[in-house]
């Protein structure tokens, strides 16, 4: 950390509220989410099925692919991080939207009613709707009463909604109830109660408002918490006096049993009256909102546009909620009023409460997704992660930040600050080789706050940055010599640990200082180690005591602990910290009776397993659940880590596609609707190897920390080891005996790719050389005068992102990890030469025989699907865009009365094009000048009218494709555009010519006439003989 810049800079970063942050703080401190559920119908907490990341939802439904008018509702409890995500949506969308999308991000900072419609009518693709002059007087009309009469108009517009109540909403009360109801709202104290701070005319005052500071997720409603009159409540009412009617309710609003039944039905009643009453407030009708909406899709309809609107939060739109979800779901198919609406796509988010209780039935049916936010968004990993980066970017100057949003914030570029204090301390690896130190924090004391401190229910990013990173922060920067001196409580003691500190030092508070920074800091334990020259105790360095002048005591010596498999980033939720007396002795730990029973039933089981050489295990709970997860998950994961593939022999490539397809790394013998690389066999050895691999994650929550573990870490690393021979040989074969050789496939398909896609404009393949292979980029599409059948073929490569994942396999299979790491990579330039060259030498050709189609990891398998849709096509295309290339160039041929056309001919032909015009100007023949402009550079038209003419009678598709990759059609269709237009003109000035002549009379007639006209006669013959010397007509 670098306090001295954290001192400065925490204010502006640990916010709460990501709305309030700066895009480049924003973008510096997020942290990808992956554990979001997509509903088709409501569910206030759906548990179980699928998860989705931030990246799957964006493309699959922010994109919008279908271009489809759609709702899509983001919810989950406040502070679950749904700005955050919509945000990042917006952002993300920006970079990507179509051209003719509008985009429209309603921030929570100014989403008021008024501050919406701002945001509205100041696009650009809006500035003709209709009434905008009206709704822009509308806006300016804000509200100029300060706070406090607002607060008055809210509330007494409520008094005067009851008094003049014609019962024509769903909840009544009957007369006697109302006339109570009104002389309780007008008592002096209930007034000043319900007004009082986080009051219920406080939230709706929110609404109205642009500069509320209450919690933007709170909904502008009564609750029925809002009646409840408490004693002393009541009593002040009662010496207030005043009508008798107010006391009245309040009493009845006391008792214990109606008070709450009261209670409610008042408030239920009163929010009926709600929406009008902020509507009135606000000086907004539904109806102007709504047609403002109306308004505005259809202006951009007329342009054209269609619209994605991001709304961050819909409950500040309480008032006209129901007027803005009638605008929102309203399809633009179809007219309304004789006039048509643009597609909409709407990504809108609330709260579960919210939406639960405020949308109607007709509204959530309309809802095209839900997406929901889980509480506990983020993983073990993901937490490390998100604390790390709000430490790292309040560490560094925001000029530094905006140097890197400026330059797109690419990940790879992302700035890490530069360590002063706890140099020592953990770091957090966060992708592309870079690591933040998380100093003032360790891991232990993230999951301990995160555990321990948080709340339930309060597990989210905006709880974690308010109660944990900014008062520990804080802490840390600002009272470093009483660090930790936050109020944390301890749980479970190890009365160990606090005897040692208390008995060694007579500093009472120095002692609690200390037990707490070893209890949440450390892992409770009273021992000593020392590893790798360091000095550890209870499990925290010695430096990191000495940064903050604790003092060291004498604790048990002990050895270091085990080192345990390196264990992969899961996306399981966060395991809660054991918070029974911890210790490096795993013999203290007491195993749970049911975890113990989960491993029994697990080896009942697998005892069945071995005596019937079958076995079932596609199930995902029970014992079946327990063995099927060791071998899809835990196995494997253990596998792939502890085996340094590459040194192996196996490029990564290859490993990630193993790892990533359907076959199982490791299988069981006997094992149905499943097959593996390596078979486990039905004997009491793998039985031993599963239960150990089930024991490590149920008894020590995927760590060795439990009894025996040191035994089951021995007997998984022995048979790994005796296994790791047969495996990489499995990995690395298509059939026994067979190296798989997708690359090879892989590589001709991406050059024919090259070609096809135009990014190769050379007549042979020898030029195209490894950088040309690695540099190129997906082609965009763009307007061509390719044939359909070439059309039709890039089509079909770009199916399913085919021609993509294509590509990274050709860049990713020759990747190095530097020290076995998978971020930091080199090119193995010298495989990838002999691969590129034999390619090459075979002229992208692989032989029926060495094809490897049924390769059973279909992630290989995919590199020869895709280059066998080229082939089955590229001779179709070749002759249909030869064909096509040999007219257009007969064509010219035609034309200029020669089939040898250089640019001396063209040269000449563009001058008497021009020297005709000039001689019909001079005659006064009126013809139209066609523009010469896309075909001065005679060069370029050589070029391509040379390209076609060389494979006129070639037959070999390759050498055709690359003669018309730089698609020369188009080049010479400008050429012929002229001529087609040159030949009209020449026909008319022949029309014209013919006419004046006519004019003249027959021959021999009156010679002064003929006298009078001869300069004519002689100009008009002149410009015929040009014209028609020039084109063959």
């Amino acid at each position: 950390m670098n306090s001295k810049i954290a001192k400065e800079r925490i204010s502006y970063v640990a916010r709460p509220d990501s709305i309030t942050t700066s895009e480049g703080d924003f973008l510096a401190t997020h942290v990808a989410i992956k554990k979001l559920k997509v509903l088709e119908k409501f569910d206030i907490a759906p548990t179980g099925g699928k998860s989705f990341s931030e990246e799957d939802i964006f493309k699959k439904y922010i994109l919008n692919p279908e271009d489809r008018h759609q709702f899509i509702a983001i919810y989950g409890q406040s502070g679950t991080g749904k700005s955050h995500l919509i945000r990042w949506f917006a952002a993300r969308y920006e970079q990507s939207k179509p051209k003719d999308e509008v985009v429209l991000f309603i921030r929570r900072s100014d989403n008021t009613l008024k501050g919406t419609i701002r945001q509205l009518l100041e696009k650009p693709e809006v500035q003709g709707i209709s009434n905008k002059e009206i709704y822009e007087r509308l806006v300016k009309a804000s509200i100029s009463v300060e706070e406090n009469k607002l607060k008055d108009l809210i509330y007494h517009n409520f008094i005067i909604e009851v008094d003049h109540d014609l019962d024509d909403h769903d909840i009544l009360l009957g007369n006697v109830m109302k006339r109570k109801v009104v002389a309780f709202l007008n008592n002096e104290i209930v007034h000043d109660f319900l007004l009082r701070k986080n009051g219920p005319i406080e939230r709706m005052y929110s609404k109205i408002a642009e500069h509320s500071t209450v919690d933007r997720d709170t909904i502008a409603q009564f609750e029925k918490e809002d009646f409840l009159v408490s004693q002393d409540l009541y009593e002040s009412i009662q010496r207030a006096g005043g009508d008798r009617k107010a006391e009245r309710l309040a009493l009845e609003l006391l008792s214990d049993e109606k008070g709450a039944t009261t209670a409610k039905r008042i408030a239920d009643y009163l929010n009926q009256f709600r929406n009008d009453v902020i509507q009135r407030c606000a000086g907004i009708e539904p109806g102007d909102f709504k047609q403002i909406f109306l308004d505005i899709r259809k202006e951009l309809f007329r342009l054209d546009k269609k619209l994605t609107l991001f709304i961050e939060d819909v409950t500040s739109f309480t008032g006209v909620d129901t007027a803005l979800l009638d605008a929102l779901i309203e399809e633009h198919t179809g007219k309304r009023d004789g006039e048509s609406l643009c597609r909409i796509s709407s990504v809108v988010g609330t709260t579960n409460n919210y939406l639960q209780h405020n949308f109607k039935d007709n509204h959530k049916d309309r809802i095209t997704k839900y997406v929901y936010i889980p509480s506990d968004v983020l993983d073990e990993d993901g937490l490390y992660e998100f604390v790390a980066r709000y430490v790292n970017t309040m560490s560094l100057n925001e000029d530094i930040i905006s140097d890197w949003v400026n330059g797109h914030a690419n990940p790879e570029d992302y700035p890490i600050h530069d360590v002063v204090e706890g140099k020592n301390w953990e770091y957090i690896n966060v992708g592309h080789g870079k690591k933040i130190n998380i100093y003032p924090f360790t891991k232990n004391s993230i999951l301990y706050f995160y555990n321990n401190v948080l709340e339930k229910g309060h597990q989210t990013p905006r709880y974690i940055i308010r109660d944990i990173i900014e008062p520990v922060v804080r802490d840390a920067i600002f009272n470093k010599e009483k660090f930790p001196s936050i109020d944390v409580k301890i749980v479970n003691v190890n009365t160990t640990l606090s005897f040692r500190i208390h008995s060694q030092l007579d500093d009472q508070d120095a002692a609690d200082r200390l037990l707490k920074f070893m209890s949440v800091w450390g892992n409770g334990s009273p021992d000593q180690y020392e590893e790798n020259g360091k000095i550890y105790i209870s499990a925290i360095s010695k430096d990191m005591y000495d940064d903050f002048s604790f003092p060291v005591l004498q604790m048990d010596k002990v050895e270091a602990p085990k080192t345990s498999p390196q264990k992969k980033a899961s996306n399981n939720a966060i395991t809660p910290k054991v918070t029974s007396e911890v210790s490096i002795d795993a013999s203290e730990i007491v195993v749970s009776a049911a975890k113990i029973k989960k491993v029994n039933d697990a080896n009942t089981l697998l005892t069945k397993w071995t005596n019937e050489k079958k076995i079932d295990i596609s199930a995902t709970v029970g014992a079946a659940g327990t063995v099927h997860s060791a071998i899809y998950d835990e196995i494997p994961d253990y596998l792939f880590t502890a085996i340094n593939w590459q040194v192996e022999g196996i490029t990564m490539d290859n490993a990630r596609k193993v790892k990533d397809s359907a076959v199982l790394l490791v299988a069981l013998e006997g094992q149905t609707k499943k097959e593996g690389l390596y078979v486990l066999p039905a004997n009491w050895n793998s039985i031993n190897i599963i239960l150990a691999f089930i024991r490590w994650k149920e008894y020590g929550n995927k760590s060795w920390n439990y009894p025996d573990a040191d035994f089951d870490a021995y007997l998984i690393t022995t048979w790994t080891e005796s296994i790791k021979k047969t495996l990489v040989t499995k990995v690395s074969e298509y059939k026994s005996g067979i190296e798989t050789k997708y690359i090879e496939a892989a590589v001709a398909a991406e050059i024919y790719r090259t070609i096809l896609a135009g990014e190769f404009r050379e007549k042979s393949l020898k030029n195209f050389n490894l950088q040309t292979l690695l540099a190129s980029k997906p082609n965009k599409a763009t307007s061509n005068s390719h044939c359909s059948e070439w059309k039709s073929l890039v089509s079909v490569m770009s199916q399913k992102s085919a021609d993509v994942n294509n590509q990274q396999t050709v860049r990713r299979y020759f990747n190095i990890g530097q020290g076995g790491a998978s971020t930091n990579v080199v090119l193995d330039a010298i495989a990838l030469s002999k691969v590129f060259g034999k390619v090459k030498k075979s002229r992208l050709i692989i032989e029926p025989e060495e094809k490897q189609n049924d390769d059973r990891i279909k992630q290989r398998r995919d590199a020869y699907t895709f280059l066998n849709d080229i082939e089955e096509r590229i001779e179709s295309v070749a002759k249909s865009e030869l064909e096509n290339g040999k007219a257009k160039l007969q064509r010219i041929y035609d034309a200029f009365g020669d089939n040898e056309i250089g640019e001396d001919e063209l040269t000449e032909f563009i001058s008497r094009v021009k020297k005709f015009y000039e001689e019909a100007n001079k005659a006064q023949v009126n013809v139209k000048e066609i523009s010469l402009d896309g075909i001065k550079k005679v060069s370029i038209l050589e070029k391509a009218i040379s390209d076609i003419a060389a494979v006129l009678d070639e037959d070999d598709p390759l050498t055709i494709i690359m003669a018309f990759s730089g698609d020369p059609v188009t080049t010479i269709n400008r050429l012929i555009n002229v001529i087609d237009a040159l030949e009209t003109e020449i026909a008319k000035a022949k029309t014209i010519i013919a006419n004046k002549k006519a004019a003249l009379g027959p021959d021999g007639e009156d010679s002064a006439d003929n006298n009078r006209y001869s300069a004519e006669l002689v100009s008009i013959n002149q410009s015929r003989q040009k014209i028609e010397g020039m084109v063959k007509v």
